[in-house]
């Protein structure tokens, strides 16, 4: 996760943005990555960007995701806003 920079991000949120089946089981339970008015599931972007970063995708299962975490710090770095999703939906 320490090779990934801010353009291996935007490339995984495009790639996500251009192919919704992406998202099929990988939607966040609690966070949204928000960026350009939509959001997205944080670790599938960091899971992906990772792809782009080092040509192989990170497991989502291998690292966390949350307030403080490696990966939201990294996101928070480059500038992305993440929010906790509404509790009522």
């Amino acid at each position: 996760m320490d090779k990934i920079k801010k353009e291996h991000l935007l490339a995984a949120i495009k790639e996500i943005r251009d192919n919704p089946l992406l998202r099929k089981g990988r939607a966040s339970s609690t966070y949204d990555l928000i960026y350009d008015g939509k959001d997205y599931p944080p670790k599938l972007v960091i899971s992906i960007a990772n792809r782009y970063a080092t040509g192989q995708e990170l497991d989502p299962n291998i690292f966390t995701g949350g307030i403080d975490t490696p990966a939201f710090q990294l996101l928070e770095k480059e500038g992305f806003k993440i929010i906790k999703k509404d509790s009522v939906n």
